[in-house]
């Protein structure tokens, strides 16, 4: 699944109050910076591929993404 797949699964409102964690790469799970769903910001990531997730609160997902791959290119 691609970054952006999960946050069309959760719906990506600007207005909503649902944020996304990036794992900082090649770090601990405990290193992330915060984004709400519908931040411009997440664009460049887009297509990096979700490599694991969790649900952190009930309006957070914390996702560790692929930063060596894109999806569908191998």
């Amino acid at each position: 699944m691609r970054l952006i797949d999960l946050i069309a699964a959760i719906g990506g409102d600007p207005e909503s109050e649902d944020k996304i964690q990036i794992c900082h790469p090649g770090r601990s799970w405990e290193d992330y910076d915060t984004f709400n769903t519908g931040s411009k910001l997440l664009k460049p990531f887009y297509n990096l591929k979700v490599s694991c997730l969790s649900a952190i609160e009930t309006d957070v997902i914390r996702v560790d993404l692929a930063f060596d791959k894109k999806e569908g290119c191998d």
